[in-house]
This record gives C-alpha cells, sequence and structure tokens, in this order.
C-alpha cells in the first residue's frame, strides 16, 4: 500500500514532516467493493486518480459519520431513559461506563482483525452491532437491557472508527493523509450534531422506543450505502501484514507512540464524557431533553470550528504547545460548567469548550499514524481506542459515584483537575 506512515507531512516543529523518498505514487481503486483490485498510478495518471479520490472520500465519510452519530445519541438519551425507568444515578454510571467498556476489551482484537482482513467487512459489523442493539430495546422495553444496549452501541461505534480510519487515511497520497483525517473527525462533529439532536427530540415527542429507533436506523442507513455507494472500504490487509506480528506490547515501547496514545485518549474521554455530563446537569437544572440535545449541537458546532482550523493553527504552534494548552483550556471550562444554570449560558460554553477539545483529537490522531508501523497502524488505533476506552470506563464509574453522593458539579470539577494534571504529559517530548 502506502510508504512508512511515519512521513506524515507537517509545517510545524512537533510534527512528522514528509520527505521526497518517502512521498509514494497514489493508490487507486478500481473497485473498492472487489477483493482489493489495487493498482498503482503513473504520474500521467496522477491526476484523473486524485480526483476519483474526492468521491471515495466523501462517501467513506459519510457511512463513518452515520455510525458515529450513534454514539453521542445514545450517551444523550440513555441516561434520560433509564432515569424515567428509575434507575438510580450510581447505576446510570455503570450504564455509560459499559459504552466503553466492550470496546475496551476488544479493540485492540479488533485491529488486528482489520489489518488482517480489510475494512469491508468489520464496517457491515460494527453496524450490524448497532442495529441488534436498537432492536433489543424494541423488542424487550425494560431498564436491565439499557446495559447491554449500552455495550453493543458503544462497540459499534468504536470499531466503526477503527475501520474508518484506515479507510480514509488510505485514500490519496500520504502528504493528503492528515487534511483527510481531519475531514473526517469535522464529518463527526457534524453528525454528532444530528444525531442526538434527532434523538433528543424522538424522546421528547414520542418516547422511548423512537429514540432507540432513530439509532438503530442511522446504523441500517450506513450498512445499505456500503452496497451503493463507491466507497473505499475493502478487502484488501494491510501492507506488509505478517500473520504473527508480535505482541501489542511491542508497540509501547515506542516512545512517541506511547505518548500520543495517551494524550488521545485523554482528549477522546473530555469529548466523549460531555454528553452524559450535559443530560446529568440539564435534568439537574430543569432544561428539556431539546435543550440538552441543542447544547450538544452547540459543542459539535465547536469541535467542527476547531478542527476546520487544524492546518492554519499547525503551521504556527507545535503539537505538543497545542495539546497543552487545548487540555488546560478545557480543565478551565469544565470548572466552570457547574456554575452555569441557564440554556444561554450552556451553550455558549458548549460551544467554548467543543472548540477548545475538539482541536486535540485530529492532531494526536495524525502523530499516532507517523509514530506506529504501517503494518500494525489498525492495531496501534485499536490500542489507543482500547486506552481511550478504560479511562471512559472507569470515568464514568467514579463520576456517577461522585454525582449521586456530591451531586453533578463535584463530578466535572474532579474531571476538570484530571484534564489539567494530564497537561504534563505533553512536556515529555520536545
Amino acid at each position: 500500500m502506502h510508504s512508512r506512515m511515519a512521513a506524515l507531512p507537517a509545517t510545524a516543529p512537533g510534527f512528522p514532516r514528509a520527505t521526497a523518498t518517502a512521498k509514494a505514487p497514489p493508490i487507486h481503486r478500481n473497485n473498492p467493493r472487489d477483493e482489493s483490485k489495487v493498482t498503482a498510478q503513473t504520474p500521467e495518471q496522477d491526476g484523473k486518480a486524485r480526483h476519483g479520490d474526492g468521491l471515495l472520500l466523501v462517501d467513506t465519510i459519510l457511512i463513518s459519520g452515520l455510525n458515529n452519530a450513534t454514539l453521542a445519541s445514545a450517551r444523550l438519551v440513555l441516561p434520560m431513559i433509564a432515569l424515567g425507568l428509575h434507575v438510580g444515578t450510581a447505576q446510570v454510571g455503570i450504564m455509560a461506563a459499559l459504552f466503553t467498556l466492550v470496546p475496551m476489551i476488544f479493540s485492540v482484537g479488533f485491529g488486528r482483525w482489520v489489518d488482517r482482513t480489510g475494512t469491508l467487512v468489520p464496517i457491515l459489523s460494527a453496524s450490524g452491532l448497532i442495529l441488534l442493539a436498537s432492536l433489543l430495546f424494541e423488542v424487550f422495553p425494560a431498564a436491565p437491557v439499557l446495559y447491554a444496549v449500552a455495550g453493543l452501541i458503544g462497540a459499534g461505534a468504536v470499531f466503526s472508527h477503527v475501520a474508518a480510519a484506515r479507510a480514509v487515511g488510505e485514500i490519496g497520497a500520504i502528504a493528503d493523509r492528515p487534511r483527510n483525517l481531519g475531514y473526517l473527525v469535522v464529518a463527526y462533529s457534524v453528525f454528532q450534531f444530528l444525531g442526538p439532536m434527532v434523538a433528543g427530540l424522538a424522546y421528547q415527542f414520542w418516547g422511548a422506543a423512537a429514540a432507540l429507533f432513530s439509532i438503530g436506523a442511522s446504523a441500517l442507513l450506513a450498512a445499505l450505502l456500503v452496497f451503493v455507494l463507491p466507497h473505499n472500504f475493502d478487502r484488501s490487509p494491510s501492507a506488509g501484514r505478517t500473520d504473527r506480528p508480535g505482541p501489542t506490547t511491542e508497540l509501547l515501547r515506542i516512545p512517541a507512540l506511547r505518548q500520543w496514545l495517551i494524550i488521545s485518549a485523554v482528549f477522546s474521554s473530555a469529548q466523549t464524557i460531555y454528553p452524559f455530563i450535559i443530560s446529568l446537569h440539564a435534568l439537574e437544572v430543569g432544561l428539556s431533553p431539546a435543550a440538552a440535545g441543542l447544547m450538544l449541537g452547540a459543542f459539535a458546532i465547536g469541535t467542527a470550528i476547531s478542527r476546520l482550523s487544524v492546518g492554519m493553527i499547525t503551521r504556527r504552534f507545535s503539537g505538543n504547545a497545542i495539546s497543552r494548552l487545548a487540555l488546560i483550556g478545557g480543565a478551565l471550562g469544565y470548572a466552570l460548567l457547574p456554575l452555569a444554570r441557564d440554556f444561554a449560558a450552556l451553550s455558549v460554553l458548549s460551544l467554548v469548550l467543543g472548540v477548545i477539545i475538539g482541536i486535540g483529537v485530529p492532531i494526536a490522531l495524525a502523530l499516532i499514524y507517523g509514530a506506529a508501523p504501517e503494518r500494525r497502524v489498525n492495531e496501534a488505533i485499536g490500542l489507543c481506542m482500547a486506552i481511550t476506552n478504560f479511562l471512559q470506563t472507569a470515568t464514568p464509574l467514579l463520576l456517577g459515584f461522585l454525582a449521586s453522593g456530591l451531586g453533578s458539579g463535584a463530578m466535572t470539577w474532579a474531571l476538570a483537575l484530571g484534564m489539567a494534571a494530564s497537561s504534563a504529559l505533553t512536556l515529555a517530548r520536545r
């Protein structure tokens, strides 16, 4: 496939730079749904291949975004459904932890599977898990079923991201990769605005079954589009892949990769826990589910703004500096959250937090690509998701028990303190 991903280009210090020897000819798939019909392009064909890459990129991101929207939607409405069924706050924390517990256990193995078999079957499997979760509650609308729903939706969305990150990263030339990954996470922001808004409105006006139906419909549409659109999900294994790639602990011995795995997990945790916090805070201050959905929409818009600005920001600052400032700014934003109690103030704060936290995720992901061995990129992404999901499993459990005893304010301030402390990790390397 492509040459070493360590050749990720960037124009600011702290980012790997591409060299003339590392630039590989672009790759073009004649039919991305076939058994890896892959041909390298000559310079004369390069312009034509790049033109076709645009359609592959848009369709691949569309399918990925539909699956990704389901996790943000479920994080918003499942706590509300559980509280409506008279489930305690501590039990809601356990349910929120299950969003990440299942993918934490299986994401590394899933990443190895994607490296070995390609991305087509894994993306369909991810959609199937989400659809199954929706159908479970439709058939058995009881509180205990919500635990299984949370685990299945969490696994489906995370597995979809692992497959999508590789599919998007393989489109075009190496120099296009950071930009394309930026487009992927921007699209996630858009879908994380639309999904919770639709699910919140469905819950408010038609109830829990309608909210879960909207989540399942999104995953079903993603699966159907796999068979219709010219996407970049295929059956080709990773370049240089061997049957026995070695233990996953080998990846942790790479210093740069180890640093960015941890920092990426911190950013992702701070972002994905936000719907859970807003859900509890909105109920505490008496705001409607639709208002909570709009606040999450403001957060998603903020992340989209920051991610569209990635190129401009990285030309002026290093990855370490951006990550450090984002962690400190995010900690300040979370610390102010319990003090805001009306819709306008919470919406503005959500927008600002989205801008601050959203910048860290694509930067860390691009640097993970640069630091990981090419034949084990998906395994590295799976390891990143495992670390992320460990934090996202432990954090709701801890914060849920804090909220049950001390209120949601103590929960949010504890998270802010953790983000501020984690900014020290960005001092590890220059």
